[in-house]
């Protein structure tokens, strides 16, 4: 019980300490944010996200056929794409 109010009060003071710097001093300077990429030579460089297959991806299909007197022959045959 202990444990969860100290909790509780920590997590009060932490608030209040959050509301009371100017809004000005939270916010970060026009030089630190990051600019969108307008510049058309350098979106060459840019990472774009690639898709990465890991492995082929494989099933198991049964392959009924008619064997020695018109007998059910399954045969299993594993296909990969």
């Amino acid at each position: 019980m202990k444990k969860l109010v100290l909790g509780v009060a920590a997590a009060t003071l932490l608030g209040l300490g959050a509301l009371a710097t100017p809004a000005a001093a939270a916010a970060p300077a026009p030089s630190q944010t990051a600019a969108p990429l307008t510049d058309v030579s350098a979106q060459r460089y840019v990472v774009r996200k690639r898709v990465i297959r890991r492995g082929p991806h494989c099933t198991v299909r049964k392959v009924v056929t008619r064997g020695h007197h018109g007998r059910r022959v399954v045969r299993t045959t594993r296909v990969c794409r």
